[in-house]
């Protein structure tokens, strides 16, 4: 979701507008009601037809899924264009970490909702998104399959899964740690190509 360049489909704006409408009416139901509204109930609130939800996704959970894509994306931008005007890797990763915490703690109810989704890869809710997001990285830091390691695949499983699991304890769970101190044991979770990414790849 993260990395995926639009079809000829999804540049068209009324796609972009029905699609819209759902991900904004969803997380409006979310936060209200803190419950999952059916696809009848989320497509009437939405000013569309039932059919014209399937358009766009199989599930209410797979459309929580591309909400928080598009909160996720905004930060994977800020986050490359920082990089690319010369800050700290460091600093940059551990921001950015902060702020997806940050974003899935104010929208809980439909992070959990987001939980329960199954992608085609086999990993359970955002992990795949978050599996997305570091092939975007690699893409958009110039970073190849020789630089980041021939096994780079199984790395960004384990790496998604990590992070996954870390994010649904700190915002699902009873955990008072410091955000702060969250988002530095997230850091160590990521691979090294992230973290000190070859000079080349930031400019």
């Amino acid at each position: 979701m993260v990395s995926e360049q639009p079809s000829a489909v999804e540049a068209d704006p009324r796609f972009t507008r029905s699609r819209r409408a759902i991900a904004d009416t969803l997380a409006d139901l979310m936060e209200r009601t803190q419950s999952c509204p059916s696809v009848s109930a989320l497509a009437e609130a939405a000013g569309i037809h039932r059919a014209t939800f399937y358009n766009h996704f199989d599930s209410v959970e797979e459309a929580a899924v591309y909400v928080i894509a598009d909160d996720f994306r905004a930060l994977h931008d800020l986050n490359i264009r920082d990089r690319r005007m010369g800050a700290d890797p460091t600093a940059v990763a551990v921001a950015t970490l902060n702020a997806m915490l940050d974003s899935l703690r104010q929208r809980k109810s439909l992070f959990l909702l987001a939980s329960t989704w199954r992608s085609s890869s086999g990993l359970m809710g955002i992990g795949d998104l978050l599996l997305e997001q570091l092939h975007a990285l690699r893409r958009d830091l110039g970073v190849d399959e020789q630089e980041s390691g021939a096994n780079n695949s199984v790395e960004d499983v384990y790496t998604a899964s990590g992070v996954h699991g870390v994010f649904s304890a700190a915002v699902g769970g009873n955990t008072d740690c410091d955000p702060g101190e969250i988002a530095v044991r997230l850091y160590e979770l990521l691979p090294q190509w992230i973290r000190q990414p070859p000079e080349s790849s930031t400019h």
